[in-house]
């Protein structure tokens, strides 16, 4: 009961927006001065901006930022004028205020992208597509409210990836296409497949003995991950990173093998199998490809890292580094979901016959 009233109140956290810190919104309007700092060994320069207060209490006022240019280049970020910046406002006990320049505001950015994104699915799915978005929005809603706050407070991340897993497959699907036959056979065979790739990297995380601290930031954190199940976190990441992939494929071989019964009624159950298994053997190419490569993909850098130290370490330690292990893991686990999800959503679409109309 306590964890229940504790999962409660994180949700209510999530919810509220306060901060002891505050940070608003500024447009660069001009480049005052540039200073040199000959004398510095950190800093080799200092400019001063014009700004534009954008936040609400005090818009339309003009403040003045110094903004320092560090000597090693990958601390700076780029600030020209006309750009929108992120201001953090240093409220001092007299009554005034210090401003710093704390990063360029991407929101924009980010708005025009998604904008993007959602027209373009509107305009080439039409009424599908609406659902598609509909569905894509309660799942990231349920992941951010009771997904990750549940994990925070101490429930188990591979249960609650599963429920999630299972609630992202049933409300996608209906969407789709309504608790039809196709529809039942794709979620079974997408919750079966995903279940099976959680369950092999579970079994694998304990056996290479991981302990889910795979980057230095989550070491230097570790102080806020206490009561977290830090080992389960990598399987519910398999669970939720091959969701979609998976999701997709048996989705893809239930309507298939939906549409062969319509138009062959009199089809029989090892036909239809059989069907599906090569139906599943033309999609698994791709498939496969798709998640292992969105696995590299996310984890690039890290696999430059690798190449850059290949001198440095022989493959015996390269392949035993947990950053290394866990992204293997993950892909092939994931990999491997996709695979069992084939002749599983087969099965089911061979023994399962709810009357179809044309």
């Amino acid at each position: 009961m306590r964890k229940i009233w504790i999962l409660l109140l994180l949700i209510g956290i999530s919810l509220m927006s306060f901060s002891r810190e505050e940070y608003i919104k500024g447009k660069v309007l001009q480049l005052i001065e540039s200073k040199s700092e000959k004398d510095n060994n950190e800093i080799s320069e200092i400019k001063i901006f014009k700004i534009e207060l954008l936040d609400k209490k005090e818009y339309g006022e003009k403040v003045y930022v110094e903004f320092p240019i560090y000597k090693e280049n990958s601390y700076n970020i780029e600030v020209k004028p006309g750009m929108n910046v992120v201001l953090y406002k240093d409220n001092q006990e007299d009554g005034t205020s210090n401003f710093y320049i704390a990063d360029v505001d991407k929101r924009n950015s980010i708005y025009l992208l998604s904008g993007l994104f959602v027209g373009l699915t509107l305009i080439l799915a039409r009424k599908k597509g609406l659902k598609a978005l509909v569905s894509l929005g309660i799942v990231i809603g349920v992941i951010y409210e009771v997904f990750i706050p549940g994990i925070v407070a101490g429930y188990s991340p591979i249960i609650l990836a599963s429920l999630t897993g299972l609630f992202a497959s049933l409300v996608t699907i209906y969407l789709m296409t309504g608790f039809t036959e196709k529809g039942i056979n794709a979620i079974l065979g997408s919750v079966v497949g995903v279940l099976f790739a959680g369950l092999l990297s579970y079994i694998f995380t304990y056996k290479m003995g991981l302990t889910g601290f795979v980057s230095v930031e989550s070491l230097n954190f570790a102080n806020l991950l206490q009561g977290i199940k830090i080992k389960e976190i990598i399987s519910a990441g398999v669970i939720l990173g091959s969701m979609g992939a998976v999701m997709d494929i048996s989705m893809s071989i239930s309507s298939a093998l939906d549409e062969i019964k319509l138009v062959k009624p009199e089809i029989s159950k090892k036909e239809i199998f059989f069907s599906g298994m090569r139906i599943g053997g033309d999609v698994i190419g791709t498939m496969v490809n798709t998640l292992i490569l969105a696995y590299i993909g996310s984890s690039l850098l890290s696999a430059i890292f690798i190449f850059l130290q290949r001198s440095q370490y022989p493959l015996i330690r390269l392949l035993n580094f947990e950053s290394v292990v866990v992204e293997i893991l993950r892909a092939l686990c994931g990999s491997i979901g996709i695979l069992i999800a084939v002749p599983v959503t087969a099965y089911f679409s061979s023994i399962i016959n709810i009357k179809n109309e044309k």
